[in-house]
């Protein structure tokens, strides 16, 4: 009878550790991308950036969350194809920065291989202090330069497609409008701006600046100009019509009396009569020649 072969016990440790480490490891045939650790020194932003301001202050507190709280959203980056183990930044720039000013060695990161413009775009567009004009011009390139139609954008960013056509329309007010309002303090909402674009009467815009200027401008105040602007003026009282037979008459009976006076007429009378008889003359003949 033969004896149970038993098992070492550095080999049964080494298997259990090769079970706990292929049920954590991710498979090529994913279909996610998952994380990994990125050292910040090879990290670089995007040259091509379009948010080109990043306040001190803003940054100083998310480090300061980063500091308490770990990174709870890793960034998004793209192989960079001039400079083997580098990645450029898609998504992300503001955690990036906010760990170099903690000092950091690594980040969490996912990598992406699609369009690195469209996922930028869509990343900033979801940043809730993303100034109005940023945001409008963000939309606007996704629909010009990669041909994107309002419901894709509208889906892709969970918003109503109203509200997309809305904040595009920002783009139409005119430019002189456009940088006195957005200078102006306190700073101008997106629903007022979009309010404004509604408006096509330049006076009614300058009137509005003043009232951005008072910091007064808001949507019922909008609302308001507009009316007042597209209110049509009553019209004229029509000028009094004139009986014209009428006025004829007290000539006629007047002439009647005239012929039937007794006696010759005297000269005054007789130059009356002969001064109209040429203006009737003139009329008749030009209402004549008007009726040819």
């Amino acid at each position: 009878m033969g004896r149970t072969k038993k098992t070492s016990p550095i080999l049964g440790a080494a298997s259990a550790i090769i079970q706990d480490a292929t049920g954590s490891l991710v498979a090529q045939t994913s279909s996610f991308n998952h994380t990994f650790e990125v050292a910040v020194d090879a990290v670089h932003a995007d040259p091509n950036q379009a948010r080109r301001s990043f306040e001190a202050a803003a940054l100083a507190a998310l480090a300061t969350t980063l500091a308490a709280e770990g990174q709870l959203q890793p960034i998004l980056v793209r192989r960079n194809p001039e400079a083997r183990g580098q990645w450029i930044i898609v998504a992300g720039e503001r955690r990036w920065r906010a760990a170099k000013l903690l000092g950091w060695s690594k980040l969490l990161a996912i990598s992406h291989g699609g369009d690195a413009e469209v996922a930028s775009l869509l990343e900033n567009l979801q940043r809730v202090d993303l100034l109005p004009m940023e945001e409008a011009r963000g939309l606007k390139r996704l629909l010009v330069e990669k041909g994107w139609t309002q419901d894709q954008v509208a889906t892709a960013l969970g918003r109503p497609k109203s509200d997309v056509s809305g904040t595009l329309n920002i783009l139409k007010l005119p430019d002189h409008i456009l940088q006195q309002v957005l200078t102006s303090e306190p700073a101008v909402t997106k629903n007022v701006l979009v309010e404004m674009s509604r408006i096509t009467d330049l006076s009614t815009l300058d009137k509005l600046v003043g009232l951005a200027r008072e910091g007064a401008l808001t949507v019922k105040a909008i609302r308001a100009a507009r009316n007042d602007a597209s209110a049509t003026p009553p019209p004229p009282n029509p000028a009094p019509t004139v009986d014209q037979p009428s006025l004829l008459k007290p000539m006629s009976r007047a002439l009647a009396a005239l012929h039937s006076k007794s006696g010759p007429l005297s000269e005054a009378e007789q130059s009356l009569l002969a001064t109209l008889r040429d203006a009737i003359e003139e009329m008749l003949g030009a209402s004549v020649g008007v009726s040819r």
